[in-house]
């Protein structure tokens, strides 16, 4: 049996690199010997990312600054992954506000911020796949990893409209370019450790007088059947089988990495 990745070489946009999942990914990414670009607005923590990736993976990997809510802000990315590497096979996006901006109720809840949300992931994603679609047609080879989130599946705010958006833009592309050689899937994380959500979880505790521990049990811990919180290679993990030779059969398909914490099921 052949379980290598067959990803050496390639070439990998990941928008919302340069912390959490999108960070692990592209150190995976890397490892396997693809070449990455990552992305996210802050620039000198972004190169400090990829500074500190180099280090760990001996790989190629370059920062390219990029706010996904503008067209040209996302095609010059793309461009300077061409002009550096000379294609584009894999894009993972996963350049979002975590949780969502609205969370409230509809009284309290800001137009404004949904429609950031909106922008940045829902169409954010929709840029970055239409600006690296051609390339990926012109190799007969692609990968598109869509990071969403669990609220595709369930009411627990507004801001989860985006990734319900998502998963339909996830399908209806996977239909389009599949005869070219593509595959489109999406993810849906849990509760995983990132550097958001150990702030967040923080914040919680203080505002509630009580423990991070506590925290994470009521929120990660006794919802899921796994009993904790997901670590960030766990939802990568899946995320780098997607990219690989080894989930060439798999496109249209929304996924949750979850540790078990939704119930629903799905046939």
């Amino acid at each position: 049996m052949n379980l290598k990745l067959g990803i050496e070489d390639k070439v990998a946009v990941i928008t919302g690199g340069g912390v959490g999942i999108g960070k692990e990914t592209a150190r995976k990414l890397a490892l396997a010997g693809v070449k990455v670009v990552i992305a996210a607005r802050t620039a000198s923590k972004l190169e400090a990312a990829a500074q500190q990736l180099r280090d760990e993976t001996g790989g190629e990997i370059i920062a390219v600054p990029t706010d996904t809510t503008s067209k040209e802000s996302v095609q010059a990315l793309v461009d300077t992954a061409v002009e550096k590497f000379g294609a584009v096979h894999i894009l993972v996006n996963c350049a979002a506000a975590p949780g969502g901006l609205v969370r409230n109720a509809i009284e309290e809840a800001d137009e404004d911020a949904l429609m950031l949300d909106l922008n940045t992931k829902l169409f954010g994603y929709f840029r970055t796949a239409k600006a690296c679609v051609p390339y990926m047609r012109k190799a007969g080879w692609g990968r598109i990893v869509n990071v969403g989130g669990l609220t595709a599946r369930c009411t627990e705010a507004l801001s989860g409209m985006r990734n319900t958006a998502l998963v339909h833009f996830t399908k209806t592309l996977s239909d389009e370019v599949g005869k070219d050689g593509i595959t489109v899937n999406i993810i849906h994380p849990g509760v995983t450790r990132t550097e958001h959500i150990e702030e967040w979880f923080a914040e919680m505790a203080a505002e509630e007088g009580t423990t991070v521990d506590a925290i994470v049990a009521r929120e990660a811990g006794d919802p899921a059947a796994l009993k904790r919180m997901l670590e960030v290679e766990e939802v990568a993990d899946p995320i780098i089988f997607l990219c690989s030779n080894l989930g060439s059969g798999i496109t249209g398909e929304s996924i949750a990495v979850d540790g078990g914490l939704s119930r629903a099921i799905f046939l």
